[in-house]
């Protein structure tokens, strides 16, 4: 199977309200795809997968704002309060150390695209404890380590443009445009790379 990440259908598949994933996705174009190295003040360009993890973390994130209470109304209203509620959560939920050092480097980016540079404070690393624990000491509850630390990425597969595209008739862009996406990124998931009359005879695509 054929599997193209796309940030674009990650952002469909969301549960979020319709008015936020579109101003969402205005503010993560043109930054998602490229990240600035610290250390050498370059950019260098974000893997096609490793941007639909961060996308697929930022909305779960917000996702999870909304299930306690808050609701912004844009992704440009994030606050301090929205950003220490998520640490708490996490916190709570006892994910294992990488699982949230890769939390808030996404949420730092997040922080640097909003240009609200004030918050990053609030997203630096949680403190390791003062003493290790003796290997026969139990650890607390939080702790432990769950098996959703990884979030699952919606991932377009020639099942899905298929199904889109006898929707629309065989309709090219009216596929794309209904899973949020572009008629190229259809196009690979449909063929694989392979020539579209190799990949699916007998079906016509109307561009």
């Amino acid at each position: 199977m054929q599997a193209v990440y796309d940030y674009r259908y990650v952002i469909t598949c969301s549960s979020l309200p319709n008015v936020f994933k579109r101003e969402f996705r205005k503010l993560v174009r043109n930054r998602i795809d490229s990240s600035l190295d610290a250390r050498t003040g370059r950019r260098y360009a974000v893997p096609a997968e490793a941007q639909c993890r961060r996308i697929a973390v930022l909305l779960e994130g917000f996702r999870v704002l909304r299930a306690g209470g808050f609701a912004p109304e844009t992704p440009w209203n994030l606050k301090g309060k929205h950003l220490h509620y998520l640490r708490a959560c996490w916190s709570s939920e006892g994910l294992p150390e990488q699982a949230v050092a890769d939390r808030l480097r996404h949420w730092r980016e997040f922080v640097v695209w909003t240009n609200k540079r004030a918050l990053l404070p609030i997203l630096s690393v949680f403190p390791r404890e003062a003493e290790p624990r003796s290997p026969h000491t139990r650890a607390p509850s939080r702790a432990l380590v769950h098996d959703g630390a990884l979030l699952a990425i919606p991932v377009l597969t020639e099942a899905i443009v298929m199904a889109a595209l006898t929707e629309h008739r065989g309709n090219l862009r009216k596929a794309a445009r209904a899973l949020g996406t572009t008629t190229g990124a259809v196009c690979h998931a449909l063929t694989g790379g392979r020539a579209r009359d190799e990949a699916i005879p007998g079906l016509t695509i109307l561009n």
